[in-house]
Formats: structure tokens, C-alpha cells, sequence
């Protein structure tokens, strides 16, 4: 079966770990796949399960992703009726998309996605989107097979706007959790804050505190994140992978360095689980 591919661009994204990942998924033991920090979702994807449940605090992803899953006929029609060029780009990204039809309001978002910096999302304090036009480096045009094929992916999950942790309440007996938080290295950020306030060391330590709930419900669940002594502290007591990848944020192909990545989980994978 050919695989969907992730519909939006997203710095930190974990396409060049899916192999990785994937064994770590199996869906004749597992009944429903669970994502608490959604972003591209290219694990979920690339897995095509039949249940899942995404969250995010990111409301204009998870009211896209609702849209594509509704209407994504529509979306495209929106899509294409957006001018290209640097000044409109900064034009439409002025633009706010609370005044927006719900399918405007997608295709805003996917096409600044396309044509911003490197595929950023980030936001001022006033939580307005901020990243300039990314115009070489971009990825412009919106694959009509791919939003098709995401659609209907998507109609197999639930989507949730809200804290990792009420995402992770939800949680039952039978559930796989992906986990892939901001990163944060003590006080310093590896990827600059994609929104205001939205994950600090404070917040690592509290999603420690909800694998711990997890596991005492029974729950399996895997951790990606880098590799550092507070990842380390706060995860000891769960299996520990360490793996080497590339990452992919910075502006420019050359500058971009190879780094060590841990998966945390409370179980194994064997060579047998697999999609």
C-alpha cells in the first residue's frame, strides 16, 4: 500500500527516523494510535492506522487538518486562489485567520507552510504568525495526491486542540503514544518556542509525570527526543535507544549537523512488529 506522506512541512520532524520508529507499532496488538504533540504527523501517516487520536496546541494545524479531512475538494479550491509572490505572501500572512471560512482558513495555512522560512511555525507574544517568506527554500506547490490520501487518513482520528496532558488523560488500556515534545535542553532550546509558551523544562518533567500514569494503565508508549542529561534523569527508568540522525532545521542544506536522538519507551520492539 503506498504511503500518504506528511501534508504540511515541520521543522523537527521525524520522516528520517520512520524506520526507526515504525517497528515500534503494531496493529493487530495495538487498537488505537495516540499523538499528543500532532505537528506533521508523519509517523501517523505513514502507519495509516484505523483509530488515533492527535492533539496539539496549535490551533490553526488541528482546525487544517479538520478542514482536509472535511471538504478537501474545497481546500484545494482555496488553495489555488492564493496569489504567489513575496509581497503577497507577507499580504496573506497579515491577514487574520479568525476572520476566515474554516476552508480559507486551511488553505492560508498550507500555503504559508509552503512558502515560509524552512517550514517554521512560530508566533510573537500576541500569538501572530512571524516567520518571513522563505521563497528558495520551499517546497510551493500543494501535492493534490497527498491532501487526498491525508483526508482520508484523517478520517480515521479524532482531533483535539489542547494540552498534551488532557490528550494524555484520554488515554486507555490498548492505546500506542507517540510522544514528540519541543525540545527544550535545560534552559536552552534546541528549536526556537513555535508558540508562546508552549513547552519549557517544566513541562518535560510534567509529561515524566504522564508516562507514568500511562504505564500504570497499561498503555504502551514511546518518547523521541534529544539527547541530554535532563531527558536522561527524568526517563532513567524506561528503556533507552540511542540513535544518530540529521537534522533538518536550519536554513541552509549545508549547515545542517548530524545529532543523537534517544527513544524512550516501557517495552521493546521486536522485528515482528511492524504496520
Amino acid at each position: 500500500m503506498k504511503t500518504v506522506g506528511s501534508l504540511v512541512r515541520w521543522a523537527g520532524s521525524k520522516r528520517k527516523l520512520l524506520p526507526v520508529l515504525m517497528p515500534y507499532w503494531n496493529s493487530k496488538k495495538f487498537k488505537r494510535y495516540v499523538e499528543p504533540f500532532a505537528g506533521s504527523a508523519c509517523l501517523f501517516f505513514e502507519l495509516n492506522p484505523k483509530a488515533a487520536l492527535l492533539g496539539d496546541l496549535n490551533t490553526e494545524l488541528i482546525s487544517t487538518y479538520k478542514s482536509v479531512r472535511r471538504d478537501p475538494d474545497l481546500v484545494l479550491e482555496c488553495f489555488k486562489r492564493l496569489p504567489k509572490g513575496e509581497k503577497n505572501y507577507y499580504r496573506i500572512r497579515e491577514i487574520d485567520p479568525a476572520s476566515l471560512s474554516d476552508f480559507d482558513r486551511a488553505a492560508r495555512f498550507l500555503y504559508l507552510n509552503r512558502w515560509c522560512f524552512n517550514g517554521l511555525y512560530r508566533t510573537n507574544k500576541a500569538g501572530k504568525f512571524n516567520v518571513p517568506y522563505g521563497g528558495r527554500h520551499k517546497i510551493s506547490q500543494l501535492d493534490e495526491e497527498t491532501l487526498f490520501r491525508s483526508s482520508k487518513t484523517l478520517k480515521g482520528a479524532t482531533l483535539v486542540n489542547a494540552d498534551f496532558e488532557k490528550t494524555i488523560a484520554r488515554a486507555k488500556k490498548g492505546d500506542f503514544y507517540y510522544m514528540d515534545p519541543p525540545y527544550v535542553v535545560e534552559s536552552r532550546r534546541v528549536f526556537a518556542e513555535y508558540l508562546p509558551g508552549t513547552f519549557i523544562s517544566k513541562d518535560l518533567e510534567r509529561l515524566g509525570k504522564m508516562v507514568e500514569k500511562l504505564d500504570k494503565k497499561g498503555v504502551h508508549f514511546l518518547v523521541s527526543y534529544a539527547d541530554c542529561a535532563l531527558i536522561r534523569r527524568l526517563f532513567k527508568k524506561w528503556h533507552i535507544q540511542r540513535i544518530w540522525t540529521r537534522r533538518n532545521i536550519a536554513g541552509f542544506s549545508g549547515s545542517r549537523r548530524g545529532t543523537y536522538e534517544l527513544l524512550i519507551s516501557n517495552f521493546l520492539p521486536s522485528p515482528g512488529e511492524r504496520k
